[in-house]
């Protein structure tokens, strides 16, 4: 089986969960023996695969969707879509009002991808309930796969990062610096706390001006290490000598690092707007992404809690990328088989 990946042409520019979610599936289903082909801007490989798997619902590739449809060549649509910083209802409005006459959104080109998709895999509930009230998906069509996890995080060294930095048992956070990612409500939930503050993570240059921000707001006990490599065991060091990871974000769909920060033992806290995986949601606490004074509060009690492995276990019972990769080419195998591909095509609605 021969199957395409296409997404966002600027997907190079910043390294981020969405790369390394692309990069885990590609190896994880060569290992099953699917050919991936990855996407080329100068040709059109679109007749020369049985299967399309688009990741994001980016309105650069509705295109790409479109073609594929006409070709009757089936479409896999991993949407990712990060609109949980708005009520389903407010998402649904903007996605109507794109429908105007002289509007044409993303939100327009995104359901058009997503009609036209044979098979759209959320990666969690609570992306599956979004698509099928907020895009009217037909709720058949639509399954959900989470991402893996990457065992590789529970093997992290403390004492490298300890050697390194020379901190231990601090509150972590791992992503880019931007105002989705929230890191300037930590930096000031941490004002008046002591415990110390370990940010990972680079700013692109249109964000130069929020980490500059989040730099004049921190005060000692924060530290800004800028990125590392995903590979780079300074990373896993990080998480097995951190207490407490901290996501504060706006929006997130199934963010890596918290399940990776899980893997290697730490506690977790969210923002509300943070789907968790169902097995986690009692062990973790969460709170408005804009209420500072609540999320002071609780990575206080965080921080003065004992150690449990509660949560470590919960999320290695989850499915790795191997198991992941396999349900995928189940996906792919109905997506091609005999006859799929005819009513798929006889129901877009591009």
């Amino acid at each position: 089986m021969r199957v395409l990946f296409l997404t966002y042409p600027r997907i190079g520019l910043n390294r981020g969960g969405l790369q390394i979610q692309i990069e885990e599936t590609a190896q994880g289903l060569t290992d099953l023996g699917v050919e991936i082909i990855r996407y080329n801007p100068w040709q059109n490989q679109i007749p020369n695969v049985d299967a399309c798997h688009v990741f994001s619902v980016d309105g650069s590739m509705v295109y790409h969707t479109s073609r594929a449809v006409s070709l009757g060549v089936p479409v896999i649509l991993s949407p990712v879509l990060n609109a949980f910083d708005n009520r389903p209802i407010v998402t649904m409005l903007k996605r109507r009002l794109s429908a105007l006459p002289g509007c044409y959104s993303d939100l327009r080109r995104a359901g058009k991808m997503l009609h036209a998709a044979s098979t759209v895999v959320a990666l969690n509930p609570d992306e599956r309930e979004m698509l099928i009230k907020v895009f009217n998906v037909e709720s058949s069509k639509c399954c959900v796969i989470p991402n893996g996890i990457n065992m590789a995080f529970s093997q992290g060294h403390p004492a490298l990062f300890e050697r390194t930095h020379g901190i231990r048992n601090f509150i972590l956070n791992v992503a880019s610096i931007e105002q989705r990612k929230n890191q300037l409500a930590l930096v000031r939930a941490l004002k008046n706390l002591q415990y110390p503050l370990v940010l990972i993570g680079k700013a692109t240059p249109e964000n130069d001006a929020y980490l500059a921000q989040c730099k004049a707001e921190a005060g000692p006990n924060v530290r800004f290490l800028g990125a590392l490599n995903h590979e780079d065991p300074m990373l896993a060091a990080g998480y097995a000598a951190a207490k407490l990871f901290v996501m504060p974000s706006f929006s997130e769909v199934m963010p890596l690092t918290l399940y990776e920060a899980a893997v290697a033992g730490c506690r977790i806290l969210t923002s509300d707007q943070v789907p968790v995986s169902a097995s986690l949601v009692p062990l973790i606490k969460q709170c408005p992404p804009n209420d500072v004074a609540t999320l002071s509060r609780l990575i206080d009690a965080e921080m003065r809690a004992e150690h449990t492995d509660a949560i470590r276990q919960a999320v290695t019972a989850m499915p790795t990328w191997k198991d992941i990769c396999q349900q995928l080419l189940s996906v792919y195998q109905e997506a091609t088989a005999p006859g799929r591909q005819m009513k798929s095509v006889s129901r877009q609605q591009l």
